[in-house]
């Protein structure tokens, strides 16, 4: 009967023509901070991973130092960046644009090194140089993967500009994390419900760009807009290098690292139970939201599940779970779960409409049904770039355990939040290094895993 109670305080949504007005401005300024950020994210990540693909002096350096900057939680950036530009959008944008440069330089850079090496040989066989080859070889080849990961990639921005909201970042984050505050878990509903209705248009618009790439030429002069309206109207340098000077060196008190292990473990098996619970259901879903597998009124009907669950990010998902099954790791894992389901399972489907059709064609003529079809055929086509993003989710993971951690959901996060809050850079600063030696050495497993399977070749 309690539990019947708690998720009742969140239904009715507000629906009032007052509050749905009032909510629309942040609403909009959350999409333009994730479109400036976006705009910034392609320039640089892309260039980056172009880098990377076409192997070119200190590919493994970009790599690495991609790898680096992704491992610090968006959270984290967010706060250091409002020490930077001071409170507002300006901040969330830096912060965003920051993360995601980094997040979409480093998976393309993956997915072009599992690009179908026969064209690219022969390609270089002309002697077209490696950035000839990275630009008329490998990106082409890559197109639709591209495309397809770049507006899940907005997609997490807006998510992302949520959570770097409520802490100073502006945007529609600050007034959930009002409503969440307030108790006026209604209001809350109502944004969440916006949110999910924001995803599934920009899922709309990202199936028309993946067929005429051609709108990003009347797209991108709207994030140009986006990227001037939050510029930043504020530099405090000097305030900036006197808070990053106390930052130095890091530093652990005993107890705090006699605590360390303890946290470590509890991160990754949140990160790990999160990932392995969104598998799960992510693969089927995947297999009945791809268009090129199931009819309409399926696909879209499981688009719209998979747009829910990921519409709502991680630290909402892991607030109302708290209030419904206590603190602790449980939350975490199925918080983590829920919105992986959502990302993965639209990604599953993404790789799965990306692949070539001929042996699907050949496998269907001999009169297979659709399971024997998705095993035989569609699963092993779409396994490199499945790969790919389930243990990028992982790694992800491994972050976002860090940042459910602050609302109670355990780990080194809840460590993190509690140095934050009471000053203590220096500690901070440990946390923050820490988490990025722990989110490394999973991407280096990952990366070896992968060579293990002969999926890529990588910069290890």
């Amino acid at each position: 009967m309690e539990l019947f109670h708690i998720i009742g305080q969140f239904f009715p949504p507000d629906l009032s023509a007052k509050y749905l007005a009032a909510a629309l401005g942040p609403l909009m300024q959350t999409l333009s901070m994730a479109a400036a950020a976006m705009l910034m994210a392609i320039v640089a990540g892309l260039g980056a991973a172009v880098w990377v693909g076409a192997r070119l002096p200190g590919a493994r350096f970009v790599y690495r130092a991609l790898s680096v900057i992704r491992s610090i939680p968006d959270l984290t950036l967010a706060i250091l960046c409002v020490v930077i530009v001071g409170i507002g959008p300006a901040a969330g944008t830096l912060a965003l644009a920051i993360f995601y440069t980094a997040a979409l330089g480093k998976v393309c850079g993956d997915l072009f090194t599992t690009a179908a090496r026969e064209p690219v040989d022969a390609l270089q066989a002309t002697g077209a140089t490696r950035l000839a080859v990275a630009f008329f070889g490998l990106l082409p080849l890559r197109l639709k993967d591209i495309l397809s990961y770049g507006s899940y990639e907005f997609e997490s921005a807006v998510r992302a500009s949520v959570i770097v909201g409520a802490v100073g970042g502006g945007g529609l984050g600050t007034e959930l994390a009002g409503t969440i505050n307030a108790l006026d878990f209604h209001r809350t509903t109502t944004l969440i419900l916006m949110l999910i209705v924001l995803v599934a248009l920009i899922d709309l618009l990202a199936r028309w760009i993946k067929h005429k790439p051609a709108m990003l030429v009347g797209i991108l002069p709207l994030a140009g807009l986006a990227l001037w309206v939050n510029r930043p109207s504020m530099l405090a340098l000097s305030h900036s290098m006197s808070t990053f000077a106390s930052m130095l060196p890091p530093h652990l008190p005993a107890a705090a690292v006699g605590n360390l292990p303890g946290l470590l473990v509890e991160t990754l098996a949140i990160a790990v139970g999160g990932t392995l619970f969104a598998i799960i259901p992510a693969l089927p879903l995947g297999l009945l939201a791809s268009r090129n597998m199931t009819p309409a009124f399926v696909s879209l009907p499981a688009r719209r599940i998979l747009e829910a669950f990921r519409a709502v990010p991680e630290v909402v998902w892991g607030l109302v779970l708290v209030s419904l099954i206590g603190v602790g790791p449980k939350a975490g894992i199925v918080a983590l779960a829920l919105h992986g389901t959502g990302s993965l399972g639209r990604l599953y489907a993404e790789s799965f409409e990306n692949i070539d059709t001929a042996p699907v064609d050949a496998i269907t003529a001999t009169g297979a049904p659709p399971i024997a079809r998705a095993a035989f055929a569609y699963v092993p086509l779409a396994l490199p770039p499945i790969a790919v993003h389930t243990l990028f989710r992982l790694e992800w993971n491994v972050r976002a355990a860090t940042v459910v951690g602050v609302i109670g959901a355990g780990g080194i996060g809840q460590a993190l939040y509690n140095a934050q809050q009471l000053f203590f850079y220096r500690q901070m600063a440990a946390y923050v290094l820490v988490t990025w030696i722990l989110v490394s050495v999973v991407d280096l497993s990952s990366t070896r895993f992968r060579r293990g399977l002969n999926l890529m070749e990588v910069y290890g």
